[in-house]
């Protein structure tokens, strides 16, 4: 999680130096931004004036440059009274630059996956002899995805009360290929729709199958897991994947998850009482070496870290 806070700290820089840029050089004559700027000088004069009469009537205008900083303000009293800085602060504070710009980042975005599915449209024409139609309705797919990607990442980054947390999931947590499987099972049909099926299956039972052998490594190295506890734990940790499916043809690996998605619950139940006392106490390490790194760099140690899923 410490390189999203590299990035919010690149994002205040970045913004709040724009904004300065686009404060400091007048729009020109006659354009609708010359006259929204002086529309705000005038309600800016008649503050001033109103603040003569009662100040209570002169109140900073709710706009992406007061909440920006408002935030750093909060965040400099913490640092000067020897308090962490809550990243929810300066994510709140950048939130509304950062939907301001949302657009700039998003056609950095539209250009990454336009590449990324252009390459998929032509291995999929190449791979199941799709018709010139069927590789149109892919690509108008690919656009509604696309767009429905942009949606999904705004709504959860930066809704009114999503919090740093919810930004970091929602930059990292995207898969621009999540729901191709109901389209093409649309288009296909016979044997080609049968080994679409099994090389998707495929190719996502890879990545869980990643996932959970990084994850048992990890506990592994900490608790020393004998050879059925590590198949176990291997089970779970797949089980838990958010690529799972049952149908998956995984050595070792069967039924659904745990009930819940209670993964810590199933891991403990699968450890001797001293690898439990060994693995709480991993844990509590992780926590508290994390939390001192943020320390070193003034911030707390945002909600939701997980120290199996942290580097």
């Amino acid at each position: 999680m410490r390189h999203v806070i590299y990035l919010i700290t690149g994002l205040v820089i970045g913004v709040a130096g724009a904004v300065l840029v686009r404060d400091s050089l007048p729009p020109a004559a006659g354009t609708a931004e010359a006259r929204l700027l002086e529309v705000e000088k005038e309600l800016k004069d008649t503050r001033l004036r109103l603040a003569k009469i009662d100040p209570a009537q002169a109140r900073p205008r709710e706009d992406s440059t007061h909440a920006l900083g408002r935030g750093m303000r909060l965040a400099m009293e913490d640092m000067k009274a020897g308090r962490p800085v809550d990243p929810n602060v300066l994510f709140d504070a950048i939130k509304p630059l950062m939907r301001d710009f949302f657009p700039l980042f998003d056609n950095l975005r539209r250009r990454d996956e336009r590449r990324r599915f252009e390459s998929l449209a032509g291995e999929y024409g190449r791979k199941y002899n799709l018709t010139a139609g069927q590789q149109e309705e892919l690509k108008r797919w690919m656009e509604d995805r696309s767009e429905s990607n942009a949606a999904a990442f705004k709504a959860a980054a930066f809704g009114e009360q999503s919090r740093f947390a919810d930004f970091a999931k929602a930059s990292r947590g995207q898969r621009w290929d999540e729901g191709i499987d109901g389209f093409m099972e649309g288009q296909l049909s016979g044997e080609k729709l049968t080994a679409f099926r099994r090389e998707r299956l495929e190719e996502k039972a890879g990545r869980v199958e990643q996932e959970a052998d990084w994850k048992m490594q990890r506990l592994n190295g900490t608790v020393g897991l004998d050879e059925a506890q590590q198949d176990q734990v291997f089970g779970i940790m797949a089980r838990n994947a958010r690529d799972f499916d049952p149908q998956m043809q995984i050595e070792g690996v069967t039924g659904e998850a745990a009930p819940g998605g209670d993964r810590e619950a199933a891991i403990e139940a699968v450890l001797r009482p001293e690898q439990r006392a060994a693995y709480g106490q991993w844990k509590e390490q992780r926590r508290a070496s994390a939390a001192r790194e943020f320390e070193e760099i003034g911030m707390k140690l945002p909600d939701g870290w997980d120290a199996l899923e942290e580097d």
